[in-house]
Parts: C-alpha cells; structure tokens; sequence
C-alpha cells in the first residue's frame, strides 16, 4: 500500500502573548474528522519552527513531538528581542506536512548569549590579561561586560566565597588585565556580557596559572595635563622589560624643610593615565610612579617636580590672537577713514569764492542770502537789470527770425527787401 505525504495544514494557528524575552505562547484548531483524508495516516505529533525575520536561516528553532492532542503551547526557547516568526505542521509516521502561513510577534529585550573566544595571557608575575569577543546572541543592546575570578583551591575549600565582580561598563571594551594575583597559582576567571535584562545565561569560562612573582622594571612617566587642583601622569606599560600589575602615584608638596608625607593615589591595572588630586593652586609637588606585583614587589620611577596652576593664571585677551586681530582691523579701519575724510576735504576747497559766499552764515546760524533785507536801490537795480535782459532777448529773437527770412536789422535796409522776403 502506498503512503502519500500529508497536505493537512493545521487551522487557525495564532499567538497568543509574550511571558518573557523568550517565552510565548500559541494555539491552534484541532484536525476534524473530514481532515483524515488529508492527513493521509496517523497524526504523530505537531512541529512549530521559530525564527528571526530578518535572518531566518542562523535563527531558526524546531520543536518537535508536540503531543497531536495538544491544542497550545508555551514555548522557552523563543528569539529575544527582535521581529520573530512561527508556523506550524504535522508529523506523520513517516512524512512531515505542508507548513502554515508563518504569524509575527516581537519579543523583549532578554539576557544575551555567551561571549565568544574567550582567552587569556599570563601578565608579568601575577597577573591575567583577558580577551573576548560580543556574544553571537546579544539578545537586546549590551551595556557591559563581568568578570569574577576565584582560585581553583578557594573553588575547592570554599565554594561559595567569590571575589568582588569587576563591571566593565564599556560596551566596546574587549580585553582587560585582572592584576594584584596571587603569583604561580591557578584561576578560574568567567566572563559575561550584560543587558538591561541581566547578565549572559551561561558565562565564557576559562583556567589560567599565573607566573612566578616579578620585580616590574623601573617605569617612566611624563605629566599629560596640568589644571590649578590637579594633574594628569601618564605612562606606557609597553615600554618596560617587565610590566607592573598595579599602578599608582606617590607625591607630595615639595618643602624644603622635607618633613611633609606622601601620598598615593588610587590603583589602575589599564589605564595608563592617572589623575592626582586635590591639589592646591600655584603648589610645586614632588611625583613618583610606582609599579607594582600586588603583593609585595614594587618599583619606583625617578621623582619629577610638577607644578599647579595658580589661580589668577588664565588665558590673557590681549595675547589671544583674535584680539590682536581685532586691533589690526580697528586701525586699518581708522587710516580708511581718515583719507577719505582727507579727499572730502580737498575736494571742497575748489569752490569759486562766490560759491562760498552763498553757503556762508552769520553768527546766528543763519544764511547770509536769506538775512539781508532788500533796500530801495537794490530793488530797482534788479528790476533795471531785469527789464535790460528781457529786452535783449526780444532783440536776438527778432535778429534770428530776420536772418531766417534774409532781412538783417540795420535800418536803412531798403523796404522793398522785406516785401520781396515775404
């Protein structure tokens, strides 16, 4: 007898809610008795795949064997964070179903996955240089990363004291250097990402012997920043035969009488810049690097005297450059100005005298033209002097329009002359 693969598709699969980042629920119709025919067998079980929509192939989650009287599920095992799909199909004795329209739902932010290729670097005499990469499953936004460690003999005597965690809170930061260990002794050291969620589900882990114990090498430093409270000595590991676990600085105000004590400032394992303070302004202080093993060797840098900033002292606007900028322009405007004014100056003494009688005033502010009264002879001489003019003007119009006509204006011209002319 032939068995043909099943073409039943299981009907009204739907999603139901979100329990958590990767807990959700579903369910769907059970098969009619009409369905038999399609089912084409015996109904073995139910198979529901899960996946990323926006990379379905490296996402993909099968649940298999889900019990064919079943007609729900909570499902653990869903994709955090993310646009996910689901569809659904039967299993038969020996074929799997058509699969249904694939539904979609998003998920919450959860707990990331393991980080990857974790590894670790013995560092001079006792301690552990680490380095990892992201989780392939972040799960939502990695904020940071934890790091616990613990001696394989405290694991054995005493399993439950840990160590204080060390919160990298550097989502970029992929390494880190755990100094101050105990040296030719064996650790365990985990590392995890973080989420807002939580810390990764299962830790990256790894067991590493430090060295024996080393004398570090006599460090350097030099003085990366100067303010009036405080200043920045900065070093570089790398430069040194052996490095130092630990870091940290030793001053003091520089008196001559020498009594005053030294200081330290706080411990660093990777950075390599460190800020000392509180310091008074205007202060000279003696400052020594110290490296250090974490138990007991440690080496001294040579002493450099570093001076703060006093209080008055301050960026000065007159040696700024854009205030001598400033000045330039200003000069160059006033030389502008005073040969254009010196131009103006010239250019109006050209004025014929008359010209300047006429713009001239008296003491009281007023136009010389416009204060004079006219007397009687001024009068008359003006209305003389007008009539003169209008008449000569009668005159070279009547010249102009005998001339025209070929009569001049001599008086024993012969009269037969203007007859003709007309």
């Amino acid at each position: 007898m032939c068995i043909l693969a099943p073409t039943y598709i299981p009907r009204g699969f739907r999603f139901l809610q979100v329990l958590d980042a990767t807990t959700v629920q579903f369910a769907w119709e059970p098969p009619l008795t009409a369905d038999e025919v399609n089912i084409r067998g015996s109904l073995k079980a139910y198979q529901i795949e899960m996946f990323r929509l926006d990379d379905p192939e490296n996402s993909l989650r099968v649940i298999s064997n889900i019990s064919p009287h079943q007609t729900g599920i909570i499902l653990f095992n869903a994709p955090a964070n993310g646009l996910v799909g689901a569809r659904i199909r039967i299993e038969t004795d020996r074929y799997l179903g058509p699969t249904s329209p694939v539904i979609e739902f998003r998920t919450r932010e959860g707990r990331p996955g393991p980080v990857t290729n974790l590894r670790g670097l013995q560092y001079a005499g006792n301690g552990i240089l680490l380095f990892w990469e992201p989780p392939d499953e972040p799960n939502g936004f990695v904020i940071g990363y934890q790091i616990d460690y613990k001696t394989i003999e405290s694991i054995v005597a005493q399993p439950g004291l840990d160590q204080p965690s060390i919160i990298i809170q550097d989502r970029n930061q992929f390494s880190y250097l755990i100094g101050g260990l105990k040296p030719h002794t064996k650790y365990r050291v985990q590392v995890r990402a973080r989420t807002v969620a939580g810390l990764s589900i299962s830790p990256a882990m790894l067991e590493l012997t430090t060295n024996h114990s080393l004398v570090p090498s006599k460090p350097k430093f030099f003085v990366s920043y100067r303010a009036t409270t405080f200043f920045n000595v900065s070093f570089d590991p790398n430069a040194m035969a052996i490095h130092g676990s630990l870091y940290y600085v030793q001053y003091k105000e520089d008196e001559r009488d020498g009594e005053s004590i030294f200081k330290r400032t706080y411990v660093v394992s990777n950075d390599h810049t460190i800020i000392v303070s509180p310091l008074e302004p205007g202060k000279t202080y003696i400052a020594i690097l110290v490296a250090g093993d974490g138990i007991r060797a440690e080496t001294k840098s040579d002493p450099q005297l570093v001076s703060t900033l006093g209080k008055d002292r301050g960026p000065r606007v007159t040696n700024a450059s854009w205030f001598i900028g400033l000045l330039v322009s200003l000069a160059i405007l006033i030389i502008v100005v005073i040969v254009v004014c010196g131009l103006m100056t010239q250019k109006g003494g050209k004025y014929s005298k008359l010209e300047q009688d006429a713009f001239t005033h008296d003491d009281d502010g007023k136009f010389n033209d416009y204060n004079q009264a006219p007397s009687d002879s001024s009068t008359k001489h003006s209305q003389s002097s007008l009539h003169d003019s209008t008449a000569e003007l009668d005159a070279d119009k009547r010249r102009t329009y005998l001339v025209k006509y070929g009569e001049s204006d001599g008086q024993n011209e012969d009269p037969n002359n203007f007859s003709t002319a007309v």
